[in-house]
């Protein structure tokens, strides 16, 4: 039974750090759910906006990354 459990916490925790990724990316874009839905005029981002929200993604893609390897 403990392993079980401590498989659950574990995906838990691996599932936890993949939302916390997810929020710095969305708050990289500069929205909230409301914004991020498409709804809405959107202006054009500059080259440096994009630079940065790319930078973001990459940076919550391989704490996500890094993540599941300690769970495995």
């Amino acid at each position: 039974m403990s392993k079980a459990v401590a498989a659950i916490k574990a995906e838990i925790a691996k599932k936890q750090a993949e939302v916390g990724a997810l929020k710095k990316a969305l708050a990289a874009l500069g929205g909230s759910s409301a914004a991020a839905s498409g709804r809405g005029n959107r202006k054009p981002r500059s080259e440096a906006q994009k630079r940065k929200i790319s930078a973001a993604l990459k940076k919550a893609w391989a704490e996500r990354k890094k993540a599941e390897k300690k769970a495995a």
